[in-house]
């Protein structure tokens, strides 16, 4: 059994082929058959050409073409099965109307193949009388996986092919088809061809490949499928479609596929795709007699037998040929003797070579004469120029698509920026503070929003170009406004402005300006917030907290007075466990005075800065003072609690802060943890860091919730929370005084089971 490789395109209509590959059909023919998908038909061609494959699919109108040409019948591609019979119309990526694509003025035509049917279709259209500019229009040959990238480009001006072939144009595309312009035949488009030497030495094996293929073929026209009802549900091997694509393609009514599928066109479909042909290459000595035999030899004989269908060649007129003197040729008499047609041939062959033909050879089918080694030596060096010379328009074709992919990127990328610039256009101009857009070198006012424009009482035409000194004079006195440019873009915040309005009356309010570059220039974009609303917040603000730390400071004085007094009396007596209570209540009432302090603090913010709160203290203590605290918590809950620490270290901050942040990772350990223990340990880190960890047996953190527990009011929805209870805010105010240390938060995994929280912070030196 022989090996015979079968080379196809990535077109969905090749199917059939994988098909009878995947459901065996070849080997019921007692056939071996490898298949393999090629990127286009000009690499089918080439493994053909070069002995790599005995069977492949190429375009219909490229067999057509290689008939006219005088080769041996070695180097012959022999007709199989046509493997499909396609309506083509014409698309375009944009919805238009017929008689814009009759008056086009876009540039190019996408097209898979020089020699394929959707070419030919094109020049049909571009020929015919519906065509109003009778402009010639380039055509762009290009990838099956790139059509669909020239197919949307604002240049293309369509592309001729089968929707049946490429679906997505019928997502994508609109079918511009009126009237009779390209006739509704249905055109055989694409066949499996046999190379010569495969054919003459194993014609049975040929009839054996067919007959699969015309098995796989009657399968999918008739609906068979092997599981369930898709089409696809078999293995395919090396198929390059996707399910959805070979199922949308292939469930269409039986009787259309009947009519794609069948290999049995009609006389009239195949005539009109050899006149296509004839008007595309005019001027062939008796090539329209060959291709009205062509046209009848498909109709009359869809599936050819082997070696039957292979032309004898030594024929009393091959052998008249090398004869010295003259032969008839239908009417006509030519001198035939060797030397001098050789000679003729040679010169006919560099006119062709002049003109550009480059698929043009010697004649080779003849008996063997001292002249053959000649020809047939000429044909191989013409074959080598001509595979370097489609090398390197291979090459020039992939940078060319390389070019196209980069300008289709561009332009996309064109579109997104003006997408953005659009949607910043939009927020800019509907926001509702304030704004306007100020040239940073000139300082002159290039634009201004809706609400900007509201609360001055200038119109748009007036308040562009207008001087920013004119509209805010005490921003020329703000030293603090920097070129825009570098990382910090957001440059200051000016919390006292005066705001000058069309009619000369002055306002108090507050600027934010940041700055940024845009197309080499630099601008200011200037926030105007009314200091009205500000001051009467921030009265409201401190009023509060005012109110409420006197109203806190009263009761707790008298809580720590009586308390005091009560335990001044000699004669109370308290064992141990009464002991450490009372010392709870006593660090839990000093801890209430702190944060009142605090709180007083906060409200004389206007006159202390917040530096003046920070403090060098010892986290030890803290930490200690923490555990000491909430400990019983956790002996209550059967919990042990382990330390391990490092001291003589020193952190800078608000002591009361880093409390309320031990507080909140030591507390939520207790109440996650329903047996096991706790591990709280501090240490020193490399670089000047410190460590505070916190190491649990509890329930554990999915890791998809590790970024959301630190949210506000946040809290993991399972039964376990809704039991324990809580706001869900802890971890949020934690992470906030973490950053304003200048540390962070970590969150792990326990090995063993819960969590681990590591708290870093900068260590204080002096």
């Amino acid at each position: 059994m022989i090996e015979i490789e079968i080379v196809t395109t990535p077109r969905l209509t090749a199917f059939p082929v994988f098909l009878a590959f995947s459901r065996g059909y070849f080997e019921e023919e007692d056939v071996l058959v490898r298949v393999r998908a090629l990127k286009s038909y000009e690499a089918v061609l080439a493994h053909l050409r070069e002995g790599r494959a005995e069977a492949g699919e190429i375009p219909f109108t490229a067999w057509a073409h290689q008939q006219l040409k005088k080769t041996s019948p070695h180097w012959t591609f022999y007709r199989g099965i046509i493997l499909s019979c396609l309506v083509h119309g014409f698309y375009s990526a944009s919805y238009m109307e017929a008689e814009s694509i009759r008056d086009s003025y876009h540039s190019f035509l996408p097209i898979l193949h020089p020699y394929s049917l959707d070419r030919f279709v094109a020049e049909e259209f571009f020929r015919s009388e519906n065509y109003h500019r009778r402009k010639p229009v380039p055509y762009l040959t290009t990838r099956p996986t790139l059509l669909a990238h020239e197919f949307i480009r604002a240049e293309c001006l369509g592309a001729a092919a089968s929707l049946q072939e490429y679906p997505f144009f019928g997502e994508k595309g609109y079918c511009l088809t009126v009237e009779n312009e390209i006739p509704p035949y249905y055109l055989p488009t694409n066949m499996l061809v046999f190379t010569g030497r495969f054919a003459s030495k194993f014609p049975e094996e040929a009839n054996r490949v067919s007959r699969a293929i015309k098995k796989a073929m009657e399968d999918l026209a008739n609906h068979v499928a092997y599981e369930g009802d898709s089409f696809v549900a078999d293995w395919v091997g090396p198929c390059p479609w996707k399910p959805g694509e070979l199922d949308g393609f292939y469930r269409r009514p039986v009787p259309e596929l009947g009519k794609i599928l069948s290999g049995m066109p009609s006389f009239e479909d195949v005539r009109f795709v050899m006149e296509m042909y004839g008007k595309t290459f005019p001027g062939l000595d008796g090539g329209k007699k060959v291709l009205e035999n062509l046209a009848h030899s498909v109709a009359d004989n869809p599936f050819p037998k082997f070696p039957s269908s292979i032309k004898q060649t030594n024929s009393k007129l091959y052998h008249s040929y090398y004869s010295n003197g003259k032969a008839k040729f239908g009417n006509m008499v030519k001198d035939i003797s060797p030397l001098r047609s050789l000679v003729s041939e040679m010169k006919e062959l560099a006119l062709s070579l002049f003109l550009g033909r480059r698929e043009v050879s010697l004649d080779t089918q003849l008996p063997k004469s001292p002249y053959l080694f000649i020809r047939s030596t000429v044909n191989a060096i013409l074959d080598y120029l001509n595979q370097e010379i489609r090398d390197i328009e291979e090459k020039n074709k992939r940078l060319s698509e390389d070019n196209y992919l980069l300008e289709t990127r561009l332009d996309i990328s064109d579109l997104k920026r003006q997408t953005t610039e659009e949607r910043y256009r939009y927020m800019f101009e509907f926001a509702t503070d304030a704004m306007i857009i100020v040239n940073a070198d000139t300082r002159m006012i290039v634009d201004a929003n809706r609400r900007f424009r509201e609360v001055s009482g200038y119109q748009t035409s007036e308040i562009k170009n207008i001087r920013l000194a004119r509209v805010l004079p005490d921003i020329l006195e703000q030293t603090e406004l920097k070129s825009p440019g570098g990382k910090d873009q957001n440059m200051t915040f000016i919390p006292e402005a005066g705001l000058i309005l069309k009619d000369g009356t002055k306002f108090s309010v507050g600027l934010s300006v940041t700055g940024f570059s845009a197309e080499t220039k630099r601008f200011y974009q200037i926030q105007v917030n009314d200091n009205a609303l500000i001051l009467e917040s921030e009265k409201i603000k401190h009023e509060f907290i005012s109110n409420i730390s006197h109203e806190l400071r009263s009761p707790m004085t008298n809580i720590q007075g009586y308390f005091d007094l009560l335990f001044s009396n000699d004669q109370l007596s308290l064992d141990k466990d009464q002991k450490e209570m009372t010392d709870v209540i006593r660090k839990n009432v000093r801890r209430l005075n702190f944060l009142i302090d605090n709180l007083l603090q906060l409200e004389k913010k206007d006159s202390q800065t917040s530096e003046e709160m920070y403090e060098i203290f010892d986290p030890l203590t803290v930490i200690e003072e923490v555990l000491y605290i909430n400990s019983p918590s956790a002996s209550e809950s059967g919990l042990t609690v382990t330390t391990n620490f490092s001291d003589g270290l020193k952190l800078k901050g608000v002591r009361f802060e880093f409390s309320q942040i031990v507080t909140n990772f030591f507390v939520n350990a207790i109440k996650y943890t329903e047996k096991g223990g706790i591990d709280v340990s501090l240490k020193k880190l490399a670089d000047k860091k410190v460590e505070v960890r916190f190491t649990d047996t509890g329930i554990g953190i999915d890791p998809k919730y590790k970024e959301l527990i630190f949210e506000r009011f946040f809290r993991i929805p399972d039964q376990r929370n809704r039991t324990v209870g809580g706001t869900g805010l802890g971890l949020s105010i934690s992470r906030t005084l973490i950053n304003k240390m200048g540390g962070e938060v970590i969150v792990e995994p326990n090995q063993k089971g819960g969590s681990i929280f590591k708290v870093i912070l900068p260590l204080y030196s002096e």
